[in-house]
């Protein structure tokens, strides 16, 4: 080298010199004489679309259970209220039950090494991180139970949308063909779907639930102007698609892979079909059903017992109180 550099060498100062001599031993020095570069964002790998829990009422609850007074209608034939001026008139009264649901604990923990938080902490608070990204999956398997809760599988979970419309009779539920491995959707399908729901007529109070291939099926039965031009603007801001003004809002609670019975619609099981998987549309007036809390949402860091680690809990207690059982539908039976 110095052979080659020797008439210029002298003029160089040492900053230029030590460039030169990088430039020079690239090879060498391109895996050591480097300042690495890690972006300071965490990268969640999981697609999650809290649906539910981002429109859905949320409601003070108390005591051990919530509690709803349901009254079913008295008969009004016509043979008993149209009457003469000398006929007596006959009873007929309405008949009234109470339903409640049990307040169930979603709960779970989170635990960090105190070595791992000190090696970390020139990067970013790894507990602070762990925290939120704890609360993402924490939300996540509160949005699955909103929909596929079933208190009869597990003794201590909620029940959700699609056990409790499923319960509530043939009416509730509506077949969108009669083949069990579902079909294209059918907007007049849909349409009945929607008059099944009490307080339909008010479009503002209602919202259709679906999964991405749920409401990808009903994109693609829509019109480019209905697609493209049918925006409305929701809870926090979000504008979103809607179908007859209905706002259209993806949950990745809603399952694709249920289990539908041919012609009546009725979900046989909500999850774990893989012969014949289909998937559901929920439309659901948010006046009749809600989520009620006992707990809201809380994180507790716990107090230290070890100096080796920091943990932390998640919980909640509540329900899914579908309070009228003609406050929301299914149409079932969707090709995803």
């Amino acid at each position: 080298m110095s052979a080659l550099v020797s008439p210029h060498w002298a003029n160089l100062d040492d900053r230029r010199k030590a460039a030169f001599e990088r430039a020079i031993n690239v090879s060498g020095a391109g895996s050591v004489l480097v300042q690495n570069y890690v972006n300071r964002i965490v990268q969640q790998l999981t697609v999650r679309e809290f649906g539910a829990l981002g429109t859905m009422d949320r409601r003070p609850g108390q005591g051990k259970t919530a509690i709803v007074n349901r009254r079913t209608a008295g008969a009004m034939t016509t043979a008993n209220v149209w009457v003469g001026d000398t006929v007596a008139l006959t009873e007929s009264t309405g008949s009234y039950a109470q339903t409640t649901w049990n307040y169930m604990t979603l709960a779970t923990r989170g635990k960090l090494t105190r070595k791992m938080r000190a090696i970390g902490r020139s990067y970013i608070d790894i507990l602070a991180e762990e925290m939120t990204s704890k609360l993402d999956d924490f939300n996540d398997a509160l949005e699955d139970a909103l929909f596929v809760g079933d208190s009869g599988a597990v003794s201590t979970q909620i029940d959700g949308l699609l056990t409790q419309i499923t319960g509530f009779g043939t009416s509730q539920y509506i077949a969108n063909t009669t083949a069990a491995a579902g079909d294209s959707l059918s907007l007049s399908k849909l349409d009945e779907a929607i008059d099944a729901v009490k307080g339909s007529a008010s479009r503002s109070d209602l919202v259709i639930y679906g999964s991405f291939s749920g409401i990808r099926a009903l994109n693609a039965a829509l019109s480019s102007r209905q697609r493209f031009e049918d925006m409305q603007e929701i809870a926090a801001g979000f504008r979103v698609r809607t179908y007859d003004g209905i706002p259209l809002v993806v949950s990745t609670g809603v399952p694709d892979d249920s289990l539908g019975a041919a012609t009546t619609g009725q979900i046989l099981d909500i999850t774990g079909e893989t012969s014949s998987p289909t998937t559901s549309l929920a439309i659901v007036n948010k006046r009749y059903n809600w989520i009620e809390e006992l707990t809201p949402t809380t994180m507790m860091p716990l107090a230290r017992d070890d100096s080796q680690y920091e943990q932390f809990d998640l919980f909640w207690d509540g329900a899914l109180v579908c309070g009228n059982t003609k406050g929301g539908s299914l149409l079932t039976l969707i090709k995803p």
